[in-house]
């Protein structure tokens, strides 16, 4: 079974396109922080990802005080918030790939050696999957960006375009 560290901006992803519940369908364990769960804050998302959570399918994990402190300086050393720097910390302890969106996190996490992957990454598996028919990917993927979603912009329309051929 394969290992995957989300941060917050992949699950308010997965949970706004409503895929998190096929994500789970690819047999990886997925990790949170504490203290990237504290970062879901709108009632809706709560709801869904406690829902995950109470199933077993979410694991939060809290980071010992040596690691929170081992946060602390990456977070220092690599201007990433101490959410971002937890999410690495549990990625690098658990020999797990980590999935994030946010760029400053990715590099870091890069330089440290870990996989990192983004939303793109999670609807291709679906896709390749056959979790996600091709069509659906493309409306899912074009809702996201419709509601202001930080994706790359030229690798959606790839994608896209990529779907649209297989459908």
């Amino acid at each position: 079974m394969k290992v995957a560290v989300k941060d917050a901006n992949i699950l308010i992803d997965l949970i706004e396109s409503d895929l998190l519940g096929l994500w789970f369908k690819l047999g990886i364990q997925t990790y949170v922080s504490d203290l990237v769960q504290l970062e879901i804050i709108e009632d809706e998302q709560k709801r869904v990802f406690n829902s995950f959570v109470d199933a077993g399918l979410i694991i939060v994990e809290s980071l010992t005080s040596s690691e929170l402190i081992s946060a602390s300086k990456k977070r220092d050393t690599h201007n990433i918030s101490i959410e971002d720097a937890s999410a690495l910390i549990i990625a690098l302890k658990k020999e797990a790939i980590l999935l994030s969106g946010d760029a400053k996190l990715r590099k870091t996490a890069v330089g440290e050696g870990v996989k990192v992957y983004g939303v793109i990454w999670v609807f291709d598996r679906l896709v390749e999957e056959s979790l996600l028919p091709p069509d659906g990917a493309i409306r899912k993927l074009q809702a996201l960006l419709e509601s202001g979603s930080f994706l790359p912009k030229a690798i959606c329309e790839s994608r896209i375009s990529e779907w649209g051929r297989i459908r």
